[in-house]
């Protein structure tokens, strides 16, 4: 079978960095980040994210090939500002914004624990039972 090792869409290689900035010599302010080791979900949540950006005049992202496990993420800025720091901003926006809802799901589970409302437990708008989605005995 010519498909890689499943770990190889995980793993970074040894002295590999996990992202790599190409600037762009035909566009001003334009820089080709390389992220390895990434798929779709986190290209779209930073396109998303850059493109909310007021000095951001453009972000798109492609995956070059589905075996290999990169995706391409090109962003031009205005001369106010860098791509690499709207690239940061993005990135602690997002780590900020998805710690809080992980936040707010772990204080929820502590105050149904706490609540003794284990037989209450229902995942989703149907009352699904939590095993059915692999969270285990709750």
């Amino acid at each position: 079978m010519n498909a890689p090792e499943r770990h190889e869409m995980f793993t970074l290689p040894d002295g590999a960095r996990k992202i790599e900035l190409l600037k762009d010599s035909k566009m001003a302010n334009c820089v080709q980040f390389n992220i390895q080791r990434e798929d779709h979900t986190i290209a779209n949540l930073l396109r998303v994210k850059l493109l909310a950006h007021p000095h951001v005049l453009f972000a798109a992202y492609r995956q070059p090939h589905p075996l290999e496990y990169y995706v391409e993420l090109k962003v031009q800025t205005s001369s106010r500002t860098t791509p690499a720091d709207v690239m940061r901003e993005a990135i602690e926006a997002l780590m900020l914004e998805y710690g809080n809802i992980r936040s707010a799901f772990d204080n929820e589970l502590l105050r149904m624990d706490a609540s003794d409302g284990r037989a209450q437990r229902a995942f989703g708008a149907f009352g699904a039972d939590a095993s059915e989605f692999g969270v285990g005995d709750m």
